[in-house]
């Protein structure tokens, strides 16, 4: 039989066991105050899952609630005319304790800009609110908040901005609190295989096993000794209170391991609950991940990103896997997690329920921003206050990781940084210095004059294996035409986004395999090297560009330190200068003015201090004006303008591969199905709005949103598209 007032009809095959509402916002309440308490709002979180379906006693959603099991049982479709519920909880918070109102206006939908819900409340229906609220009472459901929350709300909002943050946080909470408990009731089996399968505790104890393992066995190089020292160094800074952390290390210095053994030995230290490890690169996560898993295994690690790719092996095992990391990316509910910067960043300032569902698993974290030099300058004030806002509310210790440390600590007039002095140093400045001189590999020489592409093919030719990173494809394509010849087919190599990951992946399987036998070996290739790519060749060339990329490509030079003599890199000028406006080209510039400088010291990681402080005083670093929209509490508009990606570009397929002939017949014969896209995502190219429009009639729709790439596909050059130049290879790189 039916209750009086349901929240949910029966799942399928249990006719009688209805979800009684006073139950289910009783459990949602009490889920959120856990939640929330965590941060100091639990009764905030109680009232938000208290109220948020209080819509729900209306008896005309009670007879939608009926009609619709009566269409299940019958077979039928579902009734058409939803019945809105959630703008009666919002009117009542509105009333009562406003800063509750979007929460629960937006559990479903989204939160949203407050005009919009003002509007929408002042149509209410005000005899059926009376009445909903008459309904509730006779439930003995508490609708008066008490002085208690209003001291909540004024000891965590600060100012405007630690207030949307709040709001953020209070409504991750419900909204995960309310799908934990739907699931629970329709899919109790699935609820009851949720949470984490270790511990941070655990993972930092099985992490010193294979370091005191590791260490054993390898030789005392120069490279071992910097690492080993940086690993002690870690160690050493666990027991310093929460906070903001540098981790300045050279390329090779063991950064990936090392940051996170402070991670984990910092989180059982202060009884953090997990480690959230954010980069910017597909190819940086791939690599992580594999270094992770190497130590934890594969289920201790969860890895959520677009571009993960199907996992191999036994498919019962490999399913349930799936099955355990979707349902934990939900809500990031994992001890260890390995995310992309967009997907963290975008989340933290998104208004999908979808996405923000999973913030409040954010607080009493460490989180690693690995590679953190490539935070796109536009949106870095936005950037900076929300992760202040996390390190000083939310017990978030953040760790800034690179080898190119950004200048972001210090109030002026141009950045609102980290407060000065509150950046530590997990490893000494001078120690750091010393790691860096240590681990000097390479010899960087800047020719005098400009070259052509014939005059860097000339100079490349000269070398059995070398590495040319450009700026843009145009250029890389440029490059690999004057290189082109008979004898040099078999060892010429590209990578650029033309090319589907897929073939970037053989790529890189082969490059890594001719460097190692010996053999001779030449890339071109735009910047997706340049970061978290583990090449090691003899000789670098690279196409002036921001200072920061020309040190990561160094990274790819001599990197084992394994030679007898350095590596060497060479700063060429080209003489075309094709680069992205904006940001790009600021630090082109800048870059270009350090380099006139003489007898520059590249290995003092002191001087990318000076020269991003350069770089953010001509650049706005809140372009887009996000912050002004945060302050006005307008969601849906900071989601659209927050965006490390801007999202104008349109994939098609590549059939590339046996695999991708598999995928397209399926999908021709059955149509999209769920993880489809995930699993096409190794055979996919990004092409931007312009090229898109211009390549109608070499695409083929296949399925709703996928385009088969019909057009020339090159073995070594990829996708064949018209202008190459108006693909801006810095803004594809992060995925």
């Amino acid at each position: 039989m039916k209750p009086s007032f349901a929240a949910h009809t029966p799942p399928k095959g249990a006719d009688e066991r209805w979800h009684g509402l006073k139950e289910h916002l009783s459990d949602v309440a009490q889920v959120a105050r856990r939640l929330a308490d965590k941060f100091g709002a639990a009764d905030l979180g109680s009232y938000a899952g208290l109220w948020h379906d209080l819509g729900k006693y209306n008896p005309a959603f009670q007879d939608y609630l009926q009609q619709c099991q009566a269409a299940s049982e019958s077979g039928e479709a579902e009734p058409k005319g939803r019945v809105p519920h959630a703008i009666y909880g919002a009117k009542l918070a509105l009333e009562q304790f406003p800063p509750l109102a979007p929460l629960i206006f937006g559990h479903h939908a989204g939160l949203p800009q407050q005009t919009q819900m003002m509007n929408r409340l002042a149509q209410m229906d005000l005899a059926v609110y009376q009445a909903i609220l008459q309904e509730a009472q006779a439930e003995k459901i508490d609708l008066a908040v008490p002085q208690a929350a209003s001291e909540q709300i004024s000891a965590l909002a600060q100012d405007p901005f630690s207030f949307d943050l709040l709001l953020r946080m209070l409504f991750s909470c419900l909204v995960d609190a309310d799908y934990l408990d739907t699931e629970d009731h329709f899919s109790p089996d699935i609820a009851a295989s949720r949470g984490a399968r270790t511990t941070v505790t655990q993972l930092w104890r099985t992490l010193q096993a294979a370091q005191q393992t590791l260490t054993s066995k390898v030789d005392a190089t120069p490279v071992n000794l910097v690492r080993a020292e940086v690993y002690q160094a870690c160690q050493d800074a666990v027991a310093l209170e929460p906070g903001v952390f540098r981790l300045a290390v050279p390329t090779g210095g063991g950064k990936t391991r090392s940051g996170l053994a402070f991670a984990l030995a910092h989180a059982v230290h202060h009884d953090l609950d997990r480690v959230i490890v954010a980069v910017p690169y597909t190819s940086i996560i791939e690599q992580t991940v594999e270094v992770y898993r190497g130590i934890f295994g594969q289920e201790a690690v969860l890895e959520h990103h677009s571009a993960i790719r199907p996992e191999q092996g036994n498919e019962e095992d490999a399913r349930a896997r799936q099955a355990q990391a979707r349902l934990a990316t939900q809500n990031w509910d994992a001890p260890l997690i390995v995310t992309t910067t967009v997907q963290l960043f975008e989340s933290l300032l998104a208004n999908r329920t979808s996405r923000c569902r999973k913030l409040h698993n954010i607080v009493s974290s460490v989180v690693i921003l690995d590679e953190v030099q490539t935070l796109p300058a536009g949106l870095l004030e936005p950037i900076l206050s929300v992760l202040k806002g996390l390190c000083r509310q939310y017990r978030v210790s953040l760790v800034l990781c690179t080898a190119t440390q950004p200048a972001l600590e210090g109030e002026t007039p141009y950045l609102k940084g980290f407060t000065a002095g509150t950046v530590r140093d997990i490893v000494p400045k001078a120690m750091a210095k010393q790691h860096f001189a240590n681990l000097s590999r390479v010899a960087y020489s800047v020719p005098a004059s400009e070259w052509s592409w014939a005059d860097v093919a000339n100079d490349v030719s000269q070398h059995e294996q070398a590495l040319v990173i450009l700026n843009i494809r145009k250029d890389a394509l440029a490059v690999l035409s004057e290189l082109a010849d008979e004898e040099k087919d078999d060892h010429l190599f590209h990578l650029s986004t033309l090319l589907c990951g897929q073939h970037r992946r053989e790529v890189l399987q082969e490059v890594r395999e001719r460097l190692g036998d010996d053999r001779p070996c030449m890339l071109v290739s735009t910047q997706v090297v340049e970061a978290g790519v583990d090449l090691d060749f003899p000789v670098v060339y690279r196409a002036v560009g921001p200072l920061d990329r020309i040190v990561q490509a160094a990274g790819r030079c001599n990197r084992e330190g394994r030679r007898p003599a350095k590596g060497q890199v060479t700063i060429f000028r080209p003489q075309e200068v094709n680069l992205p406006p904006g940001e790009y080209r600021k630090a082109f510039d800048e870059t270009t003015i350090l380099l006139q400088r003489p007898n520059l010291d590249w290995d003092d990681p002191g001087m990318f201090d000076d020269y991003f402080r350069r770089l953010y005083q001509g650049l706005s670093l809140d372009a887009k004006e996000v912050q002004k929209y945060r302050e006005g509490l307008d969601f849906p508009e900071v989601a659209a303008r927050f965006q490390l990606i801007p999202d104008d570009t349109t994939p098609v397929m590549i059939e590339y591969d046996d695999r991708a002939s598999e995928h397209i017949h399926r999908i021709r014969r059955y149509g999209l199905r769920s993880g489809d896209m995930k699993a096409l995502q190794p055979y996919l190219v990004n092409l931007r709005s312009r090229e898109f429009k211009e390549t109608e009639d070499l695409r083929d729709p296949i399925a709703p949103g996928v385009w088969l790439w019909q057009g020339g596909y090159d073995p070594k050059k990829g996708i064949a598209i018209g202008n190459t130049a108006i693909v801006r290879d810095p803004a594809d790189l992060i995925l």
